[in-house]
């Protein structure tokens, strides 16, 4: 575990927007290097003040360059109180740790693929996932102007999940933290072993899986929309594999499938709905005998001038759909009508009356693994 001087440094980091500065010659030489090989610490320059008092603003004497040689410059420091103090470069040598720091290290050590993301500034970051269910952050101490936005970003994000946060010290008051998260302090997950930083994964496996282990319950969140509004008017968009941008008055706003209700409570995953509704917007709501369902297969093809032609779509791909009209139809239950119509025998055709498509840059990404035109 850390030396106290090193947990407290980590605890400063609640107060310190800018991290917390360390001289090289309070840092063993092997300490400094497992710090550096992490990615812990960053070079933060020379100290422009002396500690030998407070005699300065309360900063110290200021440090000037007085003379030595390249490979070896002497500064000085003129203390009011005193004689001439003279420093050596390695004297004065800075290191910084940060927030940005600890969730860099924090990322690459987790293997995350998605980049940190700061979703208030200096504030609070998003690493990534542990499994399925559990969302990881990063937190620091909240001043009180902060405390509302942060409560509400972080009760939108574990709306369907569970979050494990950890903080440099201070564990937040009740209300800030939703109750579907633990918080826990970064000097129990950052370890010290042997000169080497490592993180405690098995802590941090148990606390996702006490999570985790908490059932989740599917929740559909119905959208509003004005009256006499029609299923042409709603517009779905996928971006991602797990979100779509959805338009009905005013500024689109962005839903993932947890928040769409289409997520499968077992596992986390979405369910076989939300996949056919990515590929259902792939074809621009519509299949039809050139479109072959990739997750669910034709009974019968015939190849006519060496094109695929369906003579009747899976029974399964009907019940799907079906299955996908009444989970539209319940997040906007105000809208009349069928968002998906039925069958066309004599077209081999289905089609939504909602509409569907894909982002272009999701389009480009995606088109080959679904069979789309680019």
């Amino acid at each position: 575990m850390w030396p106290m001087r090193y947990v407290n440094w980590l605890a400063q980091l609640d107060v310190a927007d800018r991290g917390v500065a360390i001289r090289e010659r309070d840092l063993a030489p092997k300490l400094l290097t497992a710090l550096t090989d992490a990615g812990l610490v960053e070079y933060a320059g020379l100290d422009r003040y002396s500690d030998c008092c407070d005699c300065a603003l309360g900063t110290g004497c200021p440090v000037e360059r007085l003379g030595g040689t390249d490979d070896d410059p002497e500064y000085v420091a003129l203390c009011p109180l005193g004689e001439a103090l003279v420093y050596h470069e390695q004297d004065l040598r800075r290191w910084r740790l940060s927030m940005q720091t600890v969730a860099r290290v924090l990322s690459e050590r987790l293997g995350q693929h998605q980049p940190t993301e700061e979703l208030v500034s200096r504030r609070l970051w998003e690493i990534g996932r542990l499994g399925p269910r559990v969302r990881l952050f990063l937190f620091k101490g909240v001043k009180q102007r902060d405390a509302h936005s942060v409560a509400a970003i972080l009760t939108e994000r574990v709306k369907l999940m569970r979050g494990l946060v950890l903080v440099p010290a201070i564990i937040p008051d009740a209300g800030i933290l939703p109750a579907n998260t633990v918080a826990v302090s970064l000097s129990e997950v950052l370890c010290l072993r042997e000169h080497d930083v490592t993180i405690d994964l098995s802590l941090l496996e148990s606390l996702a899986t006490q999570l985790a282990g908490e059932k989740v319950q599917p929740t559909i969140l119905p959208i509003p929309v004005p009256a006499g509004f029609t299923w042409p008017q709603v517009r779905l968009e996928f971006i991602s594999d797990e979100d779509v941008r959805i338009w009905t008055v005013g500024e689109p706003v962005v839903k993932s499938f947890q928040e769409l209700g289409l997520m499968n409570t077992r596992n986390g995953h979405p369910t076989k709905s939300w996949h056919l509704l990515r590929e259902f917007a792939g074809h621009e709501g519509i299949y039809d005998v050139t479109q072959p369902s990739v997750l669910y297969a034709p009974e019968k093809v015939t190849h006519r001038g060496g094109r695929p032609h369906l003579t009747a779509f899976s029974g399964k791909l009907g019940t799907a759909l079906s299955d996908l009209a009444g989970h539209l139809s319940k997040l906007f239950p105000t809208i009349p009508g069928r968002p998906i119509a039925e069958y066309d025998a004599k077209k081999h055709q289905y089609r939504a009356a909602i509409t569907l498509g894909w982002e272009p840059g999701y389009h480009h990404r995606k088109a080959s693994e679904y069979g789309v035109t680019v």
